[in-house]
């Protein structure tokens, strides 16, 4: 009587693909999302307190208000696209997802260097009566924090390849 012998796949999971491999296209779709949901909150706003009327007004832009907003919601979207890949496909997929995260990332930076933009976000004082000055809000920075989450989770994807 011949037994079969019962090879285990190469790296763990049927297809040749490994659990972490799996983990690390899982993340890149998931912060993917976020980077993409991100476009929608608020980036930067301008504030104005009245101080006769002890008052403060807000006036919220958000990440789609502006180009770069279009640009880290097309990252976000490609990114979890190449997560997907990387999870049915192959995990190079997932490592190039590094490319969307550097150009969300680029498209953050560049929001705040917008000169077109530059006399709308300079700050004044008139003392005892109003303060207007310009803020960073935190959608900006879950955008920036999402960009770079998916930029290390696909770097980390070729690195564990290597």
């Amino acid at each position: 009587m011949i037994v079969p012998e019962l090879t285990p796949p190469l790296h763990g999971t049927p297809g040749g693909r490994s659990a972490c491999s799996v983990l690390l296209a899982v993340g890149v779709i998931v912060t993917g999302l976020a980077l993409a949901v991100t476009a929608l909150l608020p980036w930067a706003g301008v504030t104005a307190e009245v101080s006769v009327l002890d008052a403060e007004l807000t006036r919220a832009v958000r990440g789609v208000d502006a180009g770069s907003g279009w640009f880290v919601m097309g990252a976000g979207i490609a990114a979890m696209l190449l997560g997907v890949l990387g999870a049915v496909r192959n995990w190079l997929f997932t490592g190039f997802a590094i490319l969307p995260g550097a150009v969300a990332a680029f498209a953050l930076a560049m929001f705040l260097t917008d000169p077109q933009d530059l006399a709308g976000r300079l700050a004044f004082r008139i003392p005892g009566v109003v303060s207007v000055h310009p803020s960073i809000q935190y959608g900006w920075f879950a955008g920036l924090l999402s960009s770079i989450a998916v930029a290390v989770l696909a770097a980390a994807a070729f690195l564990r390849r290597r």
